[in-house]
């Protein structure tokens, strides 16, 4: 967050996401010094998931997307949905919210396969359906 060293405020929704991800007074320090920190430094702030080996960058990036990939299509979008929207909502509502993705879901082929998969002890292969 280098904007205040280019006279810029915050863009982009980094005030609404960096409090939220850091804390107040974390978020204050980053935005109004502007400093450079190591990969381990932003890890432990929780603004990245994982600090790699960047010899192992590539290998790590293809795993991770081959197993999003994999993934059930419409749980997954309705995963990110919700964990985007409980940010903004009561705990009764996010409950509701899932109770109605999760009615959804059981409708779908993605769920029959999951179920199948599971009692046939193999790896399930989603069609987003």
């Amino acid at each position: 967050m280098i904007f205040a060293k280019r006279s810029l405020a915050l863009d982009n929704g980094a005030s609404w996401l960096l409090p939220r991800l850091v804390g107040m007074a974390k978020a204050k320090e980053i935005a109004l010094f502007g400093g450079m920190w190591s990969g381990e430094e932003v890890a432990a702030m929780g603004l990245v998931n994982r600090v790699v080996p960047v010899d192992e960058l590539d290998a790590f990036v293809d795993d991770w997307a081959t197993t999003l990939a994999a993934g059930p299509p419409l749980a997954l979008s309705m995963t990110k949905t919700l964990l985007h929207a409980s940010s903004m909502s009561s705990m009764e509502q996010a409950v509701e919210d899932e109770a109605r993705c999760q009615a959804l879901n059981f409708s779908t082929k993605d769920t029959a396969e999951a179920m199948a998969a599971f009692a046939e002890k193999r790896e399930p292969v989603f069609i987003g359906r």
